[in-house]
């Protein structure tokens, strides 16, 4: 119990600038289980519409540019890639209103401060082959029952061949992760966590990361994935590992697929 009430105090003496080259606790250690984030169902809710919001008003930009253009942008790998990291942005951008800047406290409360390195590591190679496995039993499943399985329209037109492979890998594998990270666990999953419990908040998180990415065909694996993320902030009290993790799955999916694409292996059904 004492410990909690300094690790309290030690927050709100650091977030009202008392002393500020004092450590911050959140920078090395993960909030108490009894905790709660200070911003609440309204906060949430808030930024998931305002998110939401903003990236459908992106897309209406990108349509009304097309039809004064007669440009198909959809079509370009590049201007996908560029529309994902504007995207990425709305969402963190969100997320810092709605928690930083609405209850004046530090990025560490959203989960980016220091972890166990070894334990996080390990937890990461650990979780990401984890991953991979549940991805081939799935599609091993679906195959067997008939199931045609598609990539993501999305993934279908990233350009990967290149000068522009770099910025699709900066868009897929950086700045993705990053950004989704901070949304569905540190701030998400961060919130829900003292109010619903820790199993509730990483469903809930999960199940809002799967609607993410629009895909019922891989449902499951995002989900999975979604959870295990969850399970490593958790358990690591940072951010930084399920980053890692979640950069290194999305980095090998972008070079399997240019890999498959140089191939000629067919990815799109008929």
């Amino acid at each position: 119990m004492g410990s909690v009430l300094f690790v309290t105090r030690s927050i709100r003496r650091y977030n009202r600038g008392m002393n500020p080259t004092e450590t911050n606790p959140l920078l090395i250690a993960p909030m108490p289980r009894g905790t709660i984030a200070p911003w609440g169902w309204r906060d949430m809710l808030a930024a998931i519409a305002v998110a939401a919001f903003g990236v459908l008003g992106l897309n209406l930009i990108v349509v009304g540019v097309m039809r004064l253009t007669g440009i198909k942008l959809t079509d370009n790998g590049s201007v996908l890639a560029i529309f994902a990291i504007v995207q990425d942005l709305i969402v963190v951008g969100t997320a810092w209103l709605f928690s930083i800047a609405r209850h004046r406290v530090g990025w560490s409360a959203l989960g980016v401060r220091r972890y166990p390195v070894a334990l996080g590591c390990a937890l990461s190679v650990a979780l990401l082959i984890a991953a991979y496995l549940v991805r081939i039993v799935y599609v091993a499943v679906a195959l067997a029952l008939g199931v045609k399985l598609q990539t993501q329209d999305v993934l279908n037109r990233l350009d990967t061949n290149g000068a522009a492979f770099l910025l699709t890998f900066l868009a897929v594998a950086i700045v993705a992760p990053i950004a989704e990270e901070i949304f569905f666990r540190g701030f998400l999953y961060g919130g829900l966590r003292g109010r619903i419990g820790v199993i509730g908040a990483v469903i809930v998180s999960a199940l809002f990361f799967t609607i993410l990415h629009f895909t019922l065909d891989q449902f499951i694996p995002i989900f999975v994935l979604g959870v295990f993320l969850a399970g490593l902030y958790e358990t690591t009290g940072s951010l930084w590992p399920g980053i890692f993790l979640h950069a290194a799955n999305n980095g090998i999916s972008l070079i399997l697929l240019a890999v498959l694409r140089a191939a000629g292996f067919p990815l799109q059904a008929p």
